[in-house]
């Protein structure tokens, strides 16, 4: 069921798409390298990832794709997440408009698993004074496969800042405790501290160097299993 209804949703933003006009857009690649990964243990991996973002008169779309590799470990995993603009509010408001979130997780592994998971919600973006931009999402998750088919709540949250060439920008997963598969809450906290060298090289596009940071407590809902890892980050945006 929730495959049909990702369908539909994806079909109904190509629709749209077609009609829409687009206000901004912002395409990257990136190269992180770093070790301390608990999927990975005394493994260093290196993660390159393609990430795009664009907002629109229907929306907002956010897109990335990551390839993990290191020693004997490798993985690929992606998320592909359009929101719809149910109705706008104020600017001046902490609240600036509703929308409808859809987001959809996917990935593989060297050992053969898939990764297919279903998330909708209802979410806003947020007016915080000093912020370039917040936004909040309460989902619904319907994970499959990897994740035992369960079903769970999940706020997202996102920021970003920015003062001259330095920024920092980031999300927080934060998944309810899951009674039927006994999972436990978990927490995600991933910032991305840069500074932006494109001046330096003589570029009007904007060239990142940095560190990303993952805190996951109980990653995956498993009781103990917490993650502190530290990246190299090169981000080039296009």
């Amino acid at each position: 069921m929730q495959k049909t209804l990702f369908t539909l949703a994806a079909a109904s933003l190509v629709s749209m798409s077609a009609q829409a006009e687009q206000y901004w857009s912002d395409t990257s690649v990136s190269i992180l390298n770093g070790s301390d990964y608990e999927f990975a243990a005394d493994e260093d991996i290196t993660t390159m990832t393609l990430e795009h973002v664009s907002g629109h008169s229907w929306g907002n779309l956010f897109f990335f794709q990551d390839r993990h590799k290191g020693g004997t470990y490798s993985e690929s995993y992606g998320e592909f997440s359009p929101s719809y603009t149910l109705t706008k509010l104020s600017d001046d408001g902490f609240f600036k408009d509703i929308n409808a979130a859809f987001t959809y997780e996917f990935g593989t592994t060297q050992g053969g698993q898939s990764l297919d998971n279903y998330l909708f919600g209802i979410g806003s973006n947020l007016n915080i004074s000093g912020l370039d931009f917040a936004s909040a999402t309460v989902y619904m998750a319907n994970n499959e496969e990897y994740y035992g088919n369960s079903k769970d709540y999940q706020l997202t949250l996102a920021f970003g800042y920015s003062s001259g060439n330095f920024g920092i920008d980031g999300f927080m997963d934060y998944s309810f405790a899951n009674d039927v598969d006994s999972k436990e809450d978990s927490m995600n906290f991933t910032p991305q501290i840069t500074y932006n060298i494109g001046p330096m090289l003589g570029t009007q596009n904007k060239v990142k160097v940095g560190v990303e940071y993952s805190y996951w407590t109980n990653q995956f809902g498993i009781d103990g299993q917490d993650q502190n890892a530290v990246s190299l980050l090169l981000k080039a945006h296009l």
